[in-house]
């Protein structure tokens, strides 16, 4: 039971993550009038940039969540969310749009889910070194004011 939940999670985290980059693309798409492979070859520099930048992202943003939901294994976390977001967005380029992408979409996905994982392990060890939760719980509580005597 606890491995079916484990892969849920995986599988909600890789598709959050592939979710950020296929918006990406499709707001690069839309801006610059469709990608063909030579569209994509003679703006090299700028648009794979965008790409390899929100493969990053979204890998961060998968590996954080997940690892915040899983507590452990944090390295393995990102990992296995990255992995299966590049399956993701390999299949999805690959069969739509007829663009396979390289093995730097996988470095960023890859690099950016163990970073999540990892920001996430950093901000829990801050928390148990200073012993202070960063939530909304552990704001000051204002007093309440004291009511107004009618007379």
């Amino acid at each position: 039971m606890k491995s079916q939940r484990d892969f849920r999670n995986y599988l909600a985290g890789a598709a959050l993550a592939f979710g950020f980059v296929l918006l990406t693309i499709q707001i690069i798409i839309i801006l610059f009038g469709g990608l063909s492979e030579v569209e994509l070859l003679a703006n090299d520099s700028l648009i794979w940039n965008i790409i390899y930048g929100s493969n990053l992202g979204g890998g961060l943003l998968g590996g954080y969540l997940v690892a915040r939901h899983r507590k452990t294994d944090y390295i393995q976390t990102g990992t296995v969310v990255a992995v299966l977001a590049y399956i993701f967005e390999f299949v999805y380029s690959t069969i739509l749009e007829r663009i396979p992408m390289d093995i730097w979409s996988s470095v960023s996905l890859i690099l950016g889910g163990i970073m999540g994982a990892m920001f996430f392990k950093a901000r829990m060890e801050r928390e148990r070194i200073t012993g202070v939760k960063e939530t909304e719980e552990s704001k000051p509580l204002q007093e309440p004011s004291e009511p107004v005597k009618q007379d």
